[in-house]
């Protein structure tokens, strides 16, 4: 049974961490914090927002000290990142999951953050949403996926629709249902063979990834492949896959639908779609991790078919 956590509701209090790298836009952290402060809600800041390590927002001790810290705190209703980059993994090891366990609340994050997504899910049952962060996403957000995204925290919805596509969109028809789980490609594949992949039977498995190129991305879903983590999936999703900025590599590309097809042949999921928006994108739809929900590549719908909260 899921360690659902309670609604998030008016004037509670959130605290913001950086559990992966620094800080990197002072102001839109800022702005990110006085949008949450507009909405009526307390804002607590985290010591890892303000500490830098080279790529790390501080040391290891300090970021799983302070989530742990901040589960435990009755007066913390939400833990939202500040932003991800890279990190979290090297806290799996570090944090205590029966404490974590004992304290079921909301976590918000993305990115590098679906490394403690996944492992809330695999060693606490504790469901999380994979969504806007705050020094990302709050300076501008999207009036319609912000709908989304506070509907998720505040409303225990029996139905909710995520995404509805096109047939454009539709990889292989049929309709699945299962346990989403949504993610950055590379911490998924960076999670197989460790104790915090949570089980993936039959589940609906949402992909995005940015600044990879297409061999690299080819090679993550074969490790998925090799791993038996494809050939679980009842259904398939691809979100947004942002191209390297930098000079293009020495080997030639290949269309991404053409690699997609082919691991999809191989896997044969009820059901197969891309184009979802969810991935490093300004608009970009919220996704729990760990509820049910329906791909319906027929009607190109995915449906959240459980509350997060309670």
């Amino acid at each position: 049974m899921l360690a659902k956590p309670s609604r998030l509701r008016s004037h509670a209090t959130i605290a913001v961490i950086a559990p992966a790298s620094p800080v990197r836009s002072w102001d839109k952290l800022e702005r990110g914090i006085r949008y949450l402060e507009s909405l009526g809600y307390s804002v607590v800041v985290g010591d890892s927002v303000n500490h830098a390590d080279g790529y790390l927002a501080g040391s290891d001790q300090l970021r799983a000290r302070e989530i742990e810290r901040f589960f435990a705190d009755p007066t913390v209703a939400a833990i939202f990142c500040a932003r991800g980059g890279y990190g979290t993994m090297r806290l799996l090891e570090l944090l205590d999951w029966d404490l974590i366990r004992r304290h079921p609340k909301l976590f918000v994050g993305f990115s590098d953050v679906t490394a403690l997504q996944w492992a809330l899910l695999a060693r606490a049952g504790m469901p999380s949403l994979s969504g806007l962060m705050v020094g990302v996403d709050f300076d501008r957000p999207d009036p319609t996926y912000e709908a989304l995204f506070w509907s998720l925290l505040t409303e225990p919805r029996a139905e909710t629709l995520l995404w509805q596509g096109t047939p454009d969109d539709v990889l292989r028809t049929g309709c699945a249902e299962g346990p989403l789980l949504a993610g950055t490609l590379t911490l998924i594949a960076a999670l197989c063979g460790t104790p915090y992949l949570p089980p993936l039977d039959n589940c609906i498995l949402l992909l995005e990834d940015i600044g990879e190129h297409s061999y690299r991305l080819d090679r993550m879903l074969c490790q998925l492949m090799l791993s038996g983590v494809l050939q679980q999936c009842s259904g398939l999703a691809f979100g947004t896959f942002i191209p390297p900025s930098s000079e293009p590599p020495s080997t030639p590309e290949r269309p991404l639908r053409q690699i997609f097809v082919e691991y999809i042949e191989r896997a044969r999921p009820s059901a197969a779609v891309m184009n979802l928006p969810y991935g490093h994108i300004p608009t970009k739809i919220s996704v729990p991790v760990g509820l049910r929900a329906r791909l319906d590549a027929e009607r190109q719908q995915l449906v959240l078919l459980e509350p997060l909260v309670c």
